[in-house]
């Protein structure tokens, strides 16, 4: 008002000074209008007034023009009543504080000063109002704010502080920024007071997510539908989003922003949308890390300090339409909302106190009661301990009194009725046994006998208990009469020492049990291994196979099936555990005895698992190279205990070398009785014309019937000793005459045996000998046999026209200084003879095997042919060269023959060089 006064002053100035005044009323910062007191217009108003008025008077000249028409209705209908009083009784008035709402959207509410004197009018002229117009909302406002800061100051540290903070603020609001319409959110969680709380008092975190709300816990100007607003908190909800920003948001229009969630205003009792907001976010004042205000000027730092702990509120001011907010009054809720977070940290300390000394009396009655409840002896001993309490169970048991409280331990235990039987308590520094004893959990059986002379076992247990530092502050012992639980345990004991005696027993006969069953497991595999039948074990459920052995699987890659890999047979087996053997065996053909097709059902293994029944089949397949594999086939069931089928085995045998045998045995048996049938006819024929009465014969005539008859016997009789040597080769009972062969006599004597069959053969005979040929060990008669049988199949197999060779040659060492036997070898050029067929050669009746009685076009034979021409086959006994190979083996030699097809075959054997004097 001083500068009113000034301005008054000025105008009383000389007429020379009007240039100073004019220069003066346009840069002062206080409006100044003078007006004319007869018609309230305007004579002058200066530049700062003019700015004030709303458009377009603020750029438009503004002289002569009335109060009416410049100002709004509702300005000019306040002010017209005052400039009327003094334009007529000269009474000047002033107002101070006088709030004005017109610049909400910029600066908020603003106060001003404002005073009306009537100046003294000159006598040519009228007299006139003189207005002043001053800006003092920064002084009004630091008063008000000042004034909330103390009466908030004043309450906040009271238990029930958070009401009264809200209310003062929102009066703060409505008192200096003209807020009608605001409200304070707080999260509803009870997290928020829980992070007052000392971290042991903390509630432990539920694995499941926290459902969080918001509510009103204080508001101007909010309708009533929205007073029970509890909205969840998310990006829907301005909490929401300034707990993502972590600063204050400023909505000036909430029309562009359709999907936040706010309170509806009360718009003189209408529902209303506010059109704009403001929103401050409240920081928790003190978050994880305390953070304490810097005594320089980093102001800045402290408020960034306390934004980094979590959001527990917003102060929103809310406007009816859309409108901007100053920065002031960002400031200023700031500002604000640093209060509310210290009243909401305050009221949550206020209620843990209230409710640690709540739960704290609760605990000292609790304690009481639970101590009295206790049947075992509870004492609570000091850090030094000395007896700090003592349930009435304890008193009992050891004879105490009131009197042992604060003594040590061992004191109160010799002052007792009762004796203990603890020689821990006999050391020197018991307080650091005992110590120990607690730390490492330990718990200690000892007797104690009361005054009654009753004796009990007890069991101490040692409970260190801590404070929130992790000190020790005391120890609770726990003595628990276990008297009859260490008798019963002794029985115990007792019965099991017995019982691990018999146990042992047990044990050591199940262990012999489990060895002797590893090793019939074991043996049982290596059986199942080494089999020469093909073992499968098929499951009835889904006829798929659960073991397999080796033979099998190479039975079944012979017929065909693709077990993979071909050259190992484990891991083929391994492969086809699981497999389908139904699958498998239905793409196999099989042919019966008769040669007619057998198929899947009428095989054994259908029947063990479709039947029940245990059947045995002789089947024959031909294998991709076109042989014929003869199978003996058994399957039988495996029932469980209700006689259920649960499995079934299927064993195949090989047996198409029996069968081989078999039909050389036939053939054999047939061309014997053929053969012998042929000598005993002539036999008979020349002997029945001997005995016939009705022919007369000469001496000659008698003489030769009976020489061919010789002949025959002398035939038969070879044909009998060929059977008798292949009896005691297969035997190993052939006996032999060993003695010093001199090889030359040998060969020759062989040559003149075999005189009559070279000189009709056609053929002729090489010998090749050393120069040197030492003596060999051996059976004279035998060799001459071996040696007369392989020269007459060579004689019969060489082209006619070629030659017969036998050779003899010297078989020396390793480093060919030292002799050790003859090799003789019997050549010729004949046919030859293939690897199967040489495979057969030295079997019992090997003859007939080259030969394959069924016909060709056989149902299930191979294509083979006949052998007959091709072959090394003769009508003969088909025992010459077993018997050879066995009279060679006894000698402990070996026949070996080396033959290809059309290459001749070459037989040979080692005799061993006579070491004696001949």
């Amino acid at each position: 008002m001083r500068s009113s006064h000034k301005m008054i002053e000025c105008i009383y100035m000389e007429p020379g000074q009007a240039v100073q005044l004019e220069y003066i009323c346009a840069h002062i910062t206080i409006g100044l209008v003078i007006l004319d007191a007869t018609n309230l217009r305007i004579r002058y108003a200066n530049p700062y007034l003019c700015s004030l008025l709303d458009e377009p008077w603020s750029y438009r000249g503004v002289i002569g023009r009335s109060v009416e028409e410049v100002l709004s209705a509702k300005i000019s209908a306040l002010a017209l009543p005052h400039l009327q009083h003094v334009a007529m009784t000269g009474e000047r008035i002033q107002r101070a504080e006088v709030p004005y709402e017109g610049f909400l959207t910029s600066r908020g509410r603003t106060y001003w000063c404002i005073s009306v004197e009537r100046l003294p009018a000159e006598q040519e002229t009228s007299p006139t109002l003189l207005v002043t117009v001053e800006d003092i909302t920064e002084t009004v406002r630091s008063r008000l704010q000042l004034n909330a800061i103390h009466h908030i100051s004043a309450v906040i540290a009271g238990p029930s502080a958070l009401p009264q903070v809200l209310e003062r603020i929102l009066q703060a609001l409505h008192e200096l920024v003209g807020a009608t319409r605001c409200a304070i959110v707080l999260a509803d969680q009870t997290s928020t007071e829980s992070r007052a709380l000392n971290d042991d008092e903390a509630q432990p975190e539920s694995s499941k997510p926290v459902v969080r709300s918001a509510r009103i816990a204080a508001q101007r100007g909010i309708h009533t539908t929205s007073l029970d607003w509890h909205p969840v908190i998310n990006e829907h909800i301005l909490l929401g989003r300034a707990e993502t920003a972590g600063r204050a948001l400023i909505i000036s229009d909430t029309s562009t922003v359709r999907d936040i969630e706010l309170p509806n205003v009360d718009n003189d009792g209408v529902v209303w949308r506010p059109g704009a907001v403001l929103c401050v976010p409240i920081f928790e004042p003190y978050p994880t890390q305390h953070t304490t205000r810097p005594e320089s000027d980093s102001i800045v730092q402290h408020v960034a300090n306390i934004r980094s702990g979590s959001v527990l509120g917003t102060i929103e001011v809310y406007h009816r339409r859309p409108r901007g907010f100053p920065a002031e009054e960002v400031r200023l809720l700031e500002r604000f909302a640093q209060q509310v977070g210290l009243a909401i940290h305050n009221a949550s300390l206020f209620r843990s106190v209230d409710r640690w000394a709540r739960t704290a009396s609760r605990n000292a009655y609790q304690k009481e009661n639970v101590m009295r409840a206790i049947p075992d002896g509870v004492v609570i001993y000091d850090t030094r301990w000395h007896v700090a309490d003592a349930n009435p169970a304890a008193c009992k048991l050891f004879g105490w009194s009131d009197e042992v409280m604060g003594k040590s331990i061992v004191d109160a235990i010799a002052r007792g009725s009762s004796t203990f039987q603890a020689d821990f308590l006999r050391l020197p520094n018991v307080v650091a046994e005992l110590e120990r004893r607690a730390q490492t959990g330990q718990i200690d059986e000892f007797k104690l006998t009361d005054a009654n002379g009753h004796t009990y076992t007890l069991s101490c247990s040692y409970t260190p208990i801590h404070d929130d530092e992790g000190d020790i502050f005391a120890f609770i012992t726990t003595y628990h009469d276990i008297t009859e639980e260490v008798a019963a345990r002794e029985r115990v004991e007792a019965e099991v020492i017995a019982r691990r005696a018999e146990l042992a027993q047990r044990n050591e006969a199940l262990q012999e049990t489990k060895a002797t069953q590893e090793l019939t497991s074991a043996r049982m595999e290596l059986l199942l291994e080494r089999l020469p039948s093909g073992v499968i074990l098929v499951m009835a459920q889904d006829s798929n196979i659960s073991v397999v052995n080796r033979r099998a699987v190479q039975l079944l890659q012979c017929l065909g099936l693709p077990l993979e890999p071909l050259d190992d047979l484990y891991e083929a087996g391994r492969r086809a555990i699981g497999m389908n053997c139904e699958q498998m065996l239905r793409r196999l053909t099989f042919y019966g005895t008769s040669g007619s097709q057998v198929s899947y059902e009428e095989g054994p293994l259908f029947r063990a698992l479709n039947k029940g029944d245990a059947s045995e089949a002789e089947l024959h397949a031909v294998t991709a190279d076109g042989q014929t594999l003869h199978l003996l086939v058994n399957a039988a069931p495996l029932r469980a205990a209700d006689r259920t089928i649960t499995n079934a085995v299927l064993v195949m045998h090989n047996i198409t070398k029996t069968k081989a045998l078999e039909r050389a045995r036939e053939d054999f048996f047939t061309t014997m009785a053929h053969e012998l049938k042929t000598p005993l006819g002539n036999i008979k024929v020349h002997l029945s014309a001997l005995l016939a009465r009705d022919l007369q014969w000469s001496v000659e005539e008698q003489y030769d019937f009976l020489q061919t008859a010789d002949e025959q016997v002398e035939r038969l009789v070879r044909m009998i000793n060929h059977f008798l040597d292949a009896s005691r080769v297969e035997a190993g009972a052939l006996r032999l005459e060993l003695e010093p062969i001199f090889l030359p006599e040998l060969l020759e004597d062989l040559q003149d045996r075999l005189e009559a069959l070279i000189s009709t053969s056609g053929r002729s005979f090489v010998i090749s000998l050393p120069a040197q040929l030492p003596a060999v060990l051996g059976d004279y008669e035998l060799i001459m046999s071996v040696l007369t049988n392989l020269l007459s199949n060579a004689f019969r197999y060489a082209p006619e026209g070629d030659a017969v060779y036998l050779d003899a040659e010297l078989v020396f060492t390793q480093n060919d200084t030292i002799s050790t036997g003859v090799k003789m070898s019997v050549r010729d050029r004949g046919p030859g003879m293939t690897r199967e067929l040489q495979k057969e050669l030295f079997t019992r009746f090997s003859t007939f095997a080259a030969m394959h009685r069924p016909a060709v076009d056989r149902p299930g034979q191979p294509l083979g042919g006949r052998r007959r021409n091709t072959a090394r086959w003769s009508p003969a006994t088909g025992l010459g060269l077993y018997i050879s190979r066995g009279i060679m083996e006894a000698h402990g030699s070996t026949l070996t023959v080396k033959s290809s097809p059309g290459q001749g075959a070459t037989f040979s054997f080692i005799l061993p060089i006579y070491a004696g004097k001949r």
